[in-house]
């Protein structure tokens, strides 16, 4: 698969092509306010508040969770070594780390470190789908960014992509369909995959099937694998774009009354 590449990420809007990938670090996808992304179209659907300019949205920190260590050591085992540390007395701490550092890290307590052990174990093991060959595989965490017919700018950073399946790992305290899909509705995850698969499609020219991973945060870490249907996809495709149109016209009214003089 050909991913097309701008390594000049940071060139003046114009000059860019309509869409393109990059690989970075979390913080500067993060910190590239210029394109929208899926958790800023998500807080729209449930505040109806859009921002006049895109430096009035700045990234959300959060505090780092188990799901977030399994993201890294699963996805970006890099991001794992650099900002997470195990006490676990089976796991020798990195030499020459300084107390500094050590402290600025997130620590994960021995059962902690054993449950993500157990999860990711899990996940790579899962009998009735490739997941250990597609994470091989696949692109992980890579920032894609497109523009689209009405100049909107958008972005995303897809969990994995192998071939022709996008792979969204969540972790859930019960995995199971129904709870799972109340999930789903409740973060907007489908609104997501939609925008996932829209990037994914831009980029290599492939509409990929979209595949979450959800494992259970709680013993016995069990892991299942629900595959959207091409309903499911064409209903969040369209609730999506009609989430992006109201974006658009509450960008455009924010814009004008910033512009306004005041009093008026």
């Amino acid at each position: 698969m050909q991913i097309p590449t701008d390594p000049s990420v940071m060139k003046p809007p114009g000059d860019e092509p309509r869409c393109f990938s990059h690989r970075e670090p979390l913080s500067a996808y993060l910190e590239r306010l210029d394109y929208v992304s899926s958790s800023v179209l998500r807080r729209f659907a449930r505040t109806g508040v859009a921002p006049a300019t895109p430096t009035s949205v700045p990234p959300v920190p959060k505090e780092a969770t188990l799901g977030d260590a399994l993201h890294a050591l699963l996805l970006e085992p890099e991001r794992m070594e650099q900002e997470f540390i195990g006490a676990d007395a089976g796991v020798p701490a990195p030499s020459g780390l300084s107390e500094q550092d050590a402290l600025a890290r997130t620590w994960l307590s021995a059962r902690e470190c054993s449950a993500l052990r157990t999860m990711r174990d899990a996940v790579l093991r899962y009998p009735r789908a490739p997941l250990a060959q597609w994470l091989k595989a696949g692109e992980k965490e890579l920032s894609i960014y497109w523009t689209d017919a009405a100049e909107g700018r958008w972005k995303a950073r897809p969990d994995c992509f192998a071939g022709d399946v996008i792979v969204e790992l969540k972790t859930a305290s019960d995995p199971r369909a129904s709870r799972f899909g109340k999930s789903r509705r409740h973060f907007g995850y489908d609104l997501q995959a939609a925008h996932y698969v829209e990037a994914v499609s831009r980029l290599t020219g492939v509409t990929p099937r979209f595949v979450y991973v959800a494992v259970e945060s709680v013993h016995p870490h069990t892991v299942w694998v629900y595959e959207m249907s091409a309903d499911e996809l064409r209903q969040s495709r369209d609730a999506l774009e009609a989430l992006k149109t109201r974006f658009h016209e509450a960008r455009a009214a924010a814009v004008r009354e910033a512009a306004a003089p005041p009093g008026t």
